[in-house]
């Protein structure tokens, strides 16, 4: 089975579709973005950052994607899976962004605020909760890169988990990146995503480095980098 973009047979019975995403499926990858927010508190971290504005967790990430506001992966880095010409899974592979870390590019903050009618007062509030939930450090520690391709925002649909859809997702980002000429993957997990965690550890990735509860002062369980060597020889040894 091969898992680079195009047609795949995932178990003999199910045709399946990997493609590069456009800004045509924004909508799509909205709800992609917003379900591998919520575990595994069932939270979504948007939400917070937006009490008080009357903007949901799914249209801030659609005027993300289409301001190209989010430094974890634009629009067209995505991939998309497809059952039966339905889209049921995403994910995202990029190179990260070297000025900040954190998941919005505050430069194109003016051009979000005017996508979702914000006021200036709005905007501001949303800047301060922002940092109230991941600092005002653009580059925190805990959220440097660990590898130049990361993947993130991988997600599938409820009704079609526990099929290995995202599995051949990650797959396919992982041959991305190789054909890139990257030499490491990375991918992070909020510590008690066990599903997550199995998920990326089966296709080969290795813990790189834990921040715990501790780091975070108890208010956050902390989270976990993984790394994957690209290079097949390499991780053969």
């Amino acid at each position: 089975m091969t898992t680079s973009p195009g047609s795949i047979v995932l178990d003999g019975s199910k045709n399946l579709q990997i493609r590069k995403a456009t800004i045509a499926d924004i909508p799509f990858l909205a709800q992609i973005e917003y379900e591998s927010t919520l575990p595994p508190t069932n939270q979504c971290f948007w939400d917070q950052a937006l009490q008080d504005t009357n903007t949901t967790g799914i249209r801030f990430i659609e005027a993300l994607l289409k301001t190209d506001a989010s430094s974890w992966g634009g629009s067209t880095d995505f991939l998309i899976l497809s059952v039966a010409d339905q889209p049921v899974a995403a994910a995202a592979g990029f190179t990260p962004n070297s000025e900040d870390y954190r998941p919005f590019r505050f430069s194109q903050l003016s051009a979000v605020a005017q996508e979702l009618g914000w006021s200036k007062q709005m905007a501001d509030q949303f800047c301060d909760r922002y940092d109230q939930l991941w600092g005002s450090d653009p580059q925190p520690a805990y959220l440097k890169p660990q590898a130049p391709w990361i993947i993130e925002t991988v997600a599938v649909l409820p009704a079609a988990r526990g099929r290995g859809l995202g599995k051949v997702l990650i797959k396919a980002l992982l041959d991305e990146g190789r054909s890139r000429g990257y030499s490491h993957a990375g991918i992070m997990v909020i510590n008690g995503n066990e599903a997550a965690r199995r998920t990326y550890e089966s296709v080969g990735f290795k813990m790189y480095q834990a921040f715990g509860a501790a780091y975070f002062d108890d208010q956050f369980s902390g989270i976990t980098k993984f790394r994957l060597r690209l290079d097949e020889a390499s991780d053969r040894r």
